[in-house]
């Protein structure tokens, strides 16, 4: 959605937003004006306090049968869970994580020590020319970080959740000063390490992000299908001070990123350790939150009415009586409730969420089953919109529940609108598909190069089919020259290179059906790689093939360092 629009104005927008979302923060702390909306006498507010209700002991808001005490209240926290938290929810799965990442205001705030010139750097040493530099520091893919970083940011969630019915739903100065810890955290991770490894490695928001973007948003932009290299989605970028384009300004800090190919991230990472977790935990994490409230005060009132949210005693109740079910309180202190909640309905739906993939492996199109990669698809599909239409079940309903019964109504009919079409679209999405269409486009610029007989499109131009077609008419190059048919593959390879659409390590496997339909050997492929490397050597100085070292390479020599083994000489080159 956000992608087309210029670095500078969204530069304004974020700072727009991020000082509204200070002045939120500072309201916790004092806020002199929203008590009014909330007092008896504010006629016409739809958080008015009625005293007939919460005086009447038949009418009142209940915990475990004993009213609780109401009196004018800041709407700051309301504003936050059951406004600001819903919008973050549904512009995930609506406009996508693009849309929410150039946005977000601590995502924004994590990059001030970069902005400063204050992060972290490590002196490197080129092991050919022995020149020294220093450079920031990013986290290993291979790292132990870089490979559970899931698991990571599900206990900081999981532990953030329980923090909240324990302490910050309702105390204000807790609220406040949670939010500000989070914003200190993201700039010390922001000192510590290059790119946005606050949002790929650390912030608990990530994975909800993950779960209910999936591959693609309803409305978000799909990198593969953009005809240029440019700064895609919620790609790093920056103007160029002297031309005042934008420009990328990645750091390879993740590879495959999330901010650059949304979709190429959901399908490398879906058997990632902890993708599972994150998938299936999610929803029991959810449920949990919301269940907690009727097994703690017995009944649904206390969340519905917002109670919840300017409940004065609340961190004193830390050690209260944890569960309250049908009438019977269970001596269980209510810190040790609400982590016994989490765990068990996590441990369920984790659970079903197994039996539901291994389900989905009966399945059959034309005869045969599935793959496990496209079962494990159907059931986080299935799972990420059963945790959207059960969050809008619940949360923002606080606040929506004031409204008048037909705007009420038209926002229910939007959720279920809005999911019924994320589904429909997203479902079926299978990853060959993607490889499919990723081809495609770098197939159709090779094929605008050459001069095929009008007759073949049929009066259209290769802009005008679809990728089937396109492959269709690669089929036609079989009958040109070798050379011309090693010409086009390189074009194609040399382009998947530079959209990342695929690595030099990747690369070989996945053009093999290209190398097929062209009637091209395994060598060629090597072959193109050769050429790539002696007219693009910049396309090689890539994150994913630098050594595990920090000893790095200039491109050149890096470029000539790979291309070595694939030399003519080496007569084993086409099995490497």
């Amino acid at each position: 959605m956000l992608h087309n629009v210029s670095e500078t104005t969204m530069h304004r927008v974020r700072w727009i937003i991020t000082l509204g979302w200070l002045v939120l923060i500072a309201s916790f702390f004092y806020d002199p004006i929203t008590p009014m909306f909330t007092a008896p006498s504010a006629v016409g507010s739809p958080f008015q306090l009625h005293p007939e209700i919460y005086l009447d002991p038949a009418r009142c808001v209940k915990i475990r049968d004993v009213c609780i005490p109401e009196k004018p209240f800041s709407m700051s926290a309301i504003m936050w869970w059951a406004m600001i938290v819903p919008a973050g929810i549904f512009i995930l799965l609506v406009l996508g994580h693009e849309f929410w990442r150039r946005i977000c205001p601590l995502s924004f705030m994590s990059q001030i020590p970069r902005a400063l010139g204050l992060q972290r750097k490590r002196k490197v040493i080129d092991p050919v020319t022995g020149e020294k530099r220093w450079e920031v520091v990013v986290i290993g893919e291979k790292s132990w970080l870089g490979r559970n970083h899931l698991y990571v940011q599900s206990a900081f969630f999981f532990i953030g959740l329980v923090l909240r019915i324990l302490y910050v739903n309702s105390d204000r100065i807790a609220l406040g000063s949670f939010l500000i810890f989070s914003i200190l955290c993201s700039m010390l991770v922001g000192v510590l390490y290059a790119g946005k490894s606050w949002c790929q490695y650390f912030c608990p928001m990530a994975i909800v992000q993950t779960v209910y973007t999936g591959p693609r948003s309803l409305l978000g932009s799909q990198n593969h299908l953009q005809p240029k290299a440019a700064p895609t989605q919620s790609m790093c970028r920056m103007v160029d001070p002297k031309t005042g384009k934008e420009q990328s300004a990645c750091v390879s800090c993740k590879a495959p990123c999330i901010d650059i190919d949304a979709e190429k991230t959901y399908w490398n990472e879906l058997f990632k350790p902890g993708r599972r977790l994150v998938q299936y935990g999610y929803l029991g994490m959810v449920i949990a939150f919301y269940l907690y409230y009727y097994l703690y005060s017995g009944n649904w009132d206390y969340y519905f009415s917002g109670a919840w949210t300017h409940e004065e005693d609340q961190v004193s109740k830390v050690m209260d009586t944890g569960f309250y079910i049908y009438g019977h309180a269970l001596p269980i202190p209510k810190a040790a409730a609400v982590t016994i909640t989490y765990l068990v309905l996590v441990a369920i739906t984790f659970t079903i969420g197994i039996i539901v993939e291994k389900l989905c492996r009966r399945l059959t199109v034309r005869g045969r089953p599935i793959s496990a990669e496209q079962a494990r698809h159907i059931a986080f599909t299935l799972f990420s919109i059963t945790s959207f239409w059960t969050f809008f079940s619940y949360g923002a309903r606080p606040s929506l529940n004031r409204l008048p019964y037909w705007p009420l109504l038209a926002f229910n009919a939007l959720i279920v609108l809005v999911g019924a079409m994320w589904v429909y679209r997203t479902i079926k999405r299978t990853h060959a598909q993607y490889e499919r269409e990723n081809m495609a486009v770098s197939l159709r610029k090779q094929l605008q190069k050459l001069e095929l007989d009008p007759s073949l499109l049929e009066g259209r131009s290769i802009d005008e089919l679809t990728p089937d077609e396109i492959y269709t008419l690669v089929k036609v190059l079989q009958g040109f020259s070798q050379q011309l048919r090693l010409h086009t593959y390189t074009g194609v390879v040399l382009d998947l290179l530079q959209q990342q659409a695929t690595d030099t390590s990747s690369s070989f496997e996945f053009c093999q059906k290209l190398r097929q339909d062209l009637k091209l050997k395994d060598a060629d492929h090597f072959a193109a790689l050769e050429a790539i490397a002696a007219t693009h050597p910049q396309i090689f100085n890539d994150s994913r093939t630098r050594p595990s070292s920090p000893q790095i390479h200039d491109e050149d020599t890096l470029a000539k360092t790979i291309a070595r083994p694939l030399s003519p000489s080496n007569p084993n080159r086409a099995n490497l």
